[in-house]
C-alpha cells in the first residue's frame, strides 16, 4: 500500500521533503531541509541514497522520519540505534494517516522538546564516542 499523495503534499506544504515511495518498507522517508524553518539539531547530518534517476534528499538538519502504513497502523520512526530504539529514538503508530502527518508536524515545527531530547542523546552518545577514542588512544 502505498501512501495517498495528498498526505504527503501535507507535509510538502510545510516545506518537508518527501522521498520517493521506497518499497522495502512501503513508505517514505520525511525530512526538513536547512531551507525551511523550523526545529533543528546542531551539526546534524543525515540523508538517504536515491537511485534510478529518483530525487536525491536535500542538505537536512534535523534526523529523518520513516512514514509507513503497516500492521493496519500508520507509522512514523525515528529509529538511528541499532539493534534497538535509543533513548531519544521513536515508533509512534496512528489509526489514521491524518494523525501520523499531524505527528510529523510537530516533530519539525511544534513542541521543541522533543528534537532537543534528540539532541541531547546523541551529544551524550558522541561524549561516549569520544572518551572510548581518547582511552584506546592513551593505552597504544
Amino acid at each position: 500500500m502505498t501512501i495517498d499523495g495528498k498526505f504527503l503534499d501535507q507535509l510538502r506544504a510545510a516545506g518537508l521533503h518527501v522521498s520517493h515511495h521506497i518499497p522495502a518498507f512501503r513508505g517514505v522517508w520525511v525530512c526538513k531541509p536547512v531551507t525551511t524553518p523550523g526545529h533543528n539539531h546542531p551539526d546534524y547530518t543525515g540523508g538517504y541514497v536515491s537511485i534510478d534517476g529518483n530525487p536525491q534528499c536535500p542538505e537536512i538538519d534535523a534526523p529523518m522520519l520513516k512514514f509507513i502504513f503497516t500492521n493496519d497502523k500508520w507509522q512514523v520512526h525515528l529509529q538511528e540505534c541499532i539493534p534497538d530504539l535509543g533513548e531519544a529514538d521513536f515508533i509512534d503508530e496512528w489509526s489514521t494517516p491524518e494523525e501520523a502527518v499531524k505527528d510529523i508536524l510537530d516533530f519539525y515545527f511544534g513542541d521543541p522538546a522533543r528534537m532537543e531530547k534528540k539532541a541531547a542523546s546523541d551529544a551524550k552518545i558522541d561524549s561516549q564516542v569520544k572518551a572510548l577514542k581518547e582511552s584506546k588512544s592513551a593505552r597504544s
